[in-house]
């Protein structure tokens, strides 16, 4: 058995620094955790047995907020992957920064939305110029010491009223991948509402990418804020067992036939049709949709299946 998406994101924790009005973390109920390096690595040997080839290591929570990031990211690459984290960069300090690309980050992403006073509208308990001054001498540090080792991501969700054109002219010249989101209500409607015309399946739970909460049990699928389906508990099942069972089975056959009563996928805005979130992006200029905003798997390409025989 193989992924055949082959990305698995794993949060190794749930804490946060900050409580910004996009994210719906502060209505979150599960338990704060961070996970063990212990516990993570076991989780990367078992996704490198079904053919992964990048651990994400973030989730609902700010991934520097783990003292053991560097760790986990360094076993990574030691074991011939590639990682990947999204960061808010408050924490980015010039110590951390070092010390994650000496343990081989392949692909930061940062999040920015909004400029000056906008930005700390957004992001409670955050200061633009400390989060910039970090970003910046990142991207500094990773080209001249790193020889640009680690690719250099953006998003921005424009909360007050800026334009493409303004947060292009601010942020692409120091980024490799910028993408411009509508904003959303992370599955939910509360921001872009439900269209008329709907998808039966997003296609996650055919073909992921795998995700695993921080205290271990899998989820379907990023928007889920509080576990709200839970498909098997990594503490007890392996990677390959959960995506084996039946749990996971019975979600892959409501999403194949589009029988989604009682399941949060139901009213989830990802489903809409000829509704695009993504309003600008460097990376995909047809702006497509139904791709991972991580890799940019596509989740439509391959939905019969989520592991294949190897």
């Amino acid at each position: 058995m193989k992924l055949i998406n082959p990305e698995v994101r794993i949060e190794n924790t749930n804490f946060c620094n900050a409580n910004c009005i996009i994210c719906p973390r502060d209505q979150m109920t599960r338990k704060k955790v961070t996970m063990s390096n212990r516990h993570f690595n076991i989780l990367v040997e078992q996704a490198i047995e079904l053919g992964a080839k990048t651990i994400s290591i973030f989730g609902y929570g700010e991934p520097l907020m783990d003292r053991g990031i560097i760790n986990k990211v360094a076993y990574c690459t030691k074991r011939g992957l590639d990682t990947f984290i999204t960061t808010n960069a408050s924490l980015l300090g010039v110590e951390t920064q070092t010390l994650l690309l000496k343990a081989g980050l392949k692909k930061i992403r940062f999040s920015f939305h909004g400029v000056h006073k906008n930005y700390d509208k957004v992001h409670k308990g955050l200061r633009f110029d400390d989060s910039v001054r970090n970003f910046t001498n990142f991207v500094s540090k990773n080209r001249v010491r790193f020889g640009g080792q680690c690719k250099v991501a953006m998003t921005v969700i424009p909360m007050n009223g800026e334009s493409i054109e303004e947060i292009r002219k601010y942020w692409e010249y120091g980024v490799d991948e910028l993408e411009i989101w509508q904003p959303h209500g992370w599955g939910s409607p509360e921001f872009r509402g439900i269209t008329k015309e709907r998808k039966k399946t997003c296609g996650r739970p055919h073909v992921g990418p795998v995700q695993i909460q921080a205290d271990g049990k899998v989820i379907p699928c990023c928007f889920l804020t509080d576990g709200e389906i839970i498909l098997g508990d990594t503490r007890k099942n392996t990677i390959k067992e959960i995506l084996k069972g039946d749990a996971y089975k019975k979600l892959r056959k409501q999403h194949s036939t589009g029988n989604l009563k009682g399941l949060p996928c139901d009213v989830c805005d990802q489903l809409n049709i000829g509704d695009n979130p993504l309003l600008y992006s460097n990376v995909d200029s047809s702006c497509s949709i139904g791709k991972t905003s991580s890799t940019k798997f596509n989740l439509e390409e391959k939905n019969d299946l989520h592991t294949s025989s190897a």
